[in-house]
């Protein structure tokens, strides 16, 4: 009985939360959407603080709830207990199937279990919602990468560049494709 109102609770507060997010959401898109035209103009001096606060922004559902959950997958992401990411992502995806954040945090997850099908997937959805998500864009990349579509995955590299043009993990990653691009044809 206690384990059923424990449930009830649980999801009571879970639809709350979801209906707070959606009120929530026009105001930090229209900042997150200020922050992407400034990073793409950004000098390489100024980028880093502009992806900080997107980074900020993109981690904020609107409800206390979900964010708490996205960081216990966060956490265990960091700790490498990848089969607890997937369990507090997908709750996150559940509850709230609106927030981007939840869809590539488990996409991360997914990758590092070996689970590409579902990556891709969440990237997929991941990107639906936030197409401008250089992060869920760069993992994209890499898994093209990892399927051995080196056009695709340079593709990739560059549309996340298109965003975030200092965005350096990006540029090392297209770079390091080139040459061995070049070094294959030799």
């Amino acid at each position: 009985m206690k384990a059923n109102i424990k449930n009830v609770v649980v999801a009571s507060i879970m639809i709350l939360a979801s209906t707070f997010s959606a009120l929530a959401e026009p105001k930090s898109e229209m900042e997150l959407d200020t922050l992407y035209n400034a990073l793409a103009h950004a000098k390489p001096s100024t980028a880093p603080g502009i992806e900080r606060d997107i980074i900020r922004l993109w981690k904020l559902s609107g409800s206390d709830s979900i964010d708490l959950l996205y960081k216990k997958g966060d956490e265990a992401f960091e700790a490498q207990d990848f089969k607890v990411a997937v369990q507090h992502f997908s709750a996150v995806v559940e509850f709230a199937p609106d927030f981007a954040m939840g869809w590539y945090g488990r996409s991360r997850a997914y990758v590092n279990l070996g689970y590409d099908g579902p990556a891709l997937a969440d990237l997929e959805q991941a990107l639906a919602l936030d197409p401008q998500n250089f992060f869920a864009i760069l993992e994209l990349g890499q898994l093209f990468h990892r399927f051995s579509r080196l056009d695709l995955a340079l593709k990739a590299y560059d549309q996340a560049l298109m965003v975030h043009p200092n965005f350096s993990v990006a540029l090392e990653l297209k770079g390091d494709t080139l040459n061995y691009l070049r070094d294959k044809n030799i």
